[in-house]
């Protein structure tokens, strides 16, 4: 299994659809294409190392909604840091800790947003830079400005091992690598600390570690990463209870932990299939499983509904679409047909509006292919 690049989304079915190959002689990562770009932050004049790092904070405000864009953004920050350090000159000290923290970030984010390559040299790259940034931490006498670069640096370097322990998670043995943990370590050292980071970085972070606590079978250990990730986000509501994003990842979370249960609940109900041959009867009641999957499915419903009244007209077309697939999985589960028709026709609802959204923002945007699937199936049936 390769590092992990983006979450896989739509139904349980589709949950591990697509995951990156692992790289048997890593090659250096290809940041070429970079193009001249304008930037709308104020840079003193002549501050080169400001730019680049202004070039990199823009392209992390495109990520979301214009990853094309902000794709040209990395690897012009990729392509800046590297003629500034082949220029530095020889007979001064090296750049600053925040140089390195913009060069290896930038790297970080270019690889991840890179769909035509392997992840694993960008993250090779990326951990050199920020442990040079590290490095000339420590070479520094007045450390107390720089302070602040070192600890972001090192929320990076745990991202980037985040990344890097999605490669070695092993599902049949289910341990948690060293990697996963020293970053969940480093994590909560610097979190907890001095240094402030805006809402959408701490947002990511949970992210990350939330998508990372998906590649495990075990309860157990995604729980480690989910509830750790639970944690950070309502941190973020405590400051913002109307941020939106972190109500989504929350959804996520409760999804994630649904789907689960659904899957324990498809193993139990294939065991006593071989063991019944009778006729199927209507069903009662739900399993101990079922119930675990549909009471996490009704705190995801809740967790989307209350992201999309908060986003308003900002509301993004993933979220419909994550409400969507909570809404065919509660549908799945109730007894009452009529109840589930209802249920199947509010996220049918959910997904053209995830569609019109998409298209009304000029959103580059593709349905998961499980819920293009129910869509096409109910409409059929219509």
């Amino acid at each position: 299994m390769g590092a992990e690049k983006k979450r896989p989304r739509g139904l349980a079915a589709q949950k591990a659809a697509k995951k990156a190959k692992v790289v048997e002689e890593p090659q250096e990562p290809n940041t070429n294409n970079a193009q001249t770009v304008v930037i709308d932050k104020v840079v003193e004049e002549g501050d080169e190392i400001g730019e680049a790092a202004a070039l990199f904070e823009s392209a992390v405000e495109k990520a979301e909604k214009d990853p094309v864009g902000a794709l040209q953004l990395l690897r012009g920050t990729v392509h800046e840091s590297d003629r500034i350090l082949r220029n530095w000159p020889e007979n001064e000290t090296r750049p600053p800790p925040k140089f390195y923290l913009t060069y290896g970030s930038a790297l970080y984010e270019l690889g991840r947003l890179t769909e035509d390559e392997e992840f694993e040299p960008f993250l090779e790259a990326a951990e050199e830079r920020l442990q040079d940034g590290l490095d000339r931490f420590e070479e520094l006498t007045e450390k107390e400005n720089d302070l602040d670069s070192a600890e972001k640096i090192r929320i990076a370097m745990a991202k980037v091992w985040i990344a890097k322990a999605s490669g070695a998670v092993n599902n049949a043995e289910d341990n948690i690598p060293e990697l996963a943990t020293r970053a969940l370590d480093t994590l909560d050292k610097a979190l907890n600390g001095t240094v402030e980071l805006k809402p959408a970085a701490l947002i990511e972070i949970a992210s990350i570690v939330q998508n990372h606590g998906d590649l495990y079978s075990n309860l157990e250990s995604q729980n480690k990463f989910r509830d750790w990730a639970e944690k950070l986000l309502q941190r973020v509501l405590e400051d913002d209870s109307n941020n939106s994003r972190a109500l989504s990842e929350l959804g996520l979370g409760k999804l994630s932990l649904a789907n689960y249960w659904l899957e324990q609940a498809d193993e139990q109900r294939g065991e006593e299939e071989e063991e019944e041959e009778d006729e199927e009867e209507q069903k009662k009641e739900l399993s101990k499983e079922e119930q675990n999957a549909y009471d996490a499915i009704i705190q995801a419903k809740k967790y989307f509904e209350q992201a999309l009244s908060k986003a308003g007209d900002e509301a993004q077309p993933q979220t419909y679409a994550d409400l969507a697939e909570a809404l065919v999985n509660e549908a799945n589960l109730v007894l009452s047909e009529e109840e589930q028709n209802k249920l199947y026709q509010t996220a049918v609802q959910h997904i053209k509006d995830a569609k019109s959204t998409a298209e009304k923002n000029s959103i580059e945007y593709n349905l998961p292919e499980g819920l293009q699937s129910f869509l096409e199936e109910f409409e059929e049936q219509e």
